[in-house]
């Protein structure tokens, strides 16, 4: 059901910052958005053949709940490929993990839905279809 790490979500409190140092790592932005919808604004940079995205809430509130006082950063999920959004939403109901919504969100043209992470032992994880948006 889970193909492969596609990223390693992590919140931060400066994306600025903190894009400035995974490029002094020798990191390579490949993508950088604002989704004023989501309260956030983000960058996925290549690692080999995953990618790590950075996540800046954009609110107070968002910053609270995502980040947590005092921390610069943490990592929040874990971004895994899958071949079907829905077959895995599926798959994952049957394990009885919730999701956090019922329907895939699209975002960059992939298709996404996120567990609720105190009903998948502690950890978050992002299913992503990628290049399947357009699809839906």
């Amino acid at each position: 059901m889970l193909n492969r790490i596609d990223h390693i979500g992590i919140v931060v409190d400066d994306l600025f910052r903190s894009r400035k140092f995974l490029e002094s790592l020798g990191m390579t932005l490949e993508q950088e958005l604002e989704l004023p919808e989501r309260n956030v604004k983000v960058a996925f940079y290549r690692c080999g053949d995953g990618r790590i995205e950075l996540t800046q809430p954009t609110t107070d509130e968002g910053r609270r709940t995502r980040l947590g006082a005092g921390n610069q950063a943490r990592i929040e999920h874990l971004g895994v490929e899958v071949d079907s959004i829905s077959v895995a939403m599926e798959a994952i109901r049957g394990l009885g993990v919730e999701l956090t919504a019922d329907q895939p969100v699209a975002a960059s043209g992939n298709l996404n839905a996120w567990t609720r992470p105190h009903t998948s032992e502690g950890i978050q994880f992002q299913l992503v279809e990628r290049d399947a948006a357009g699809t839906a």
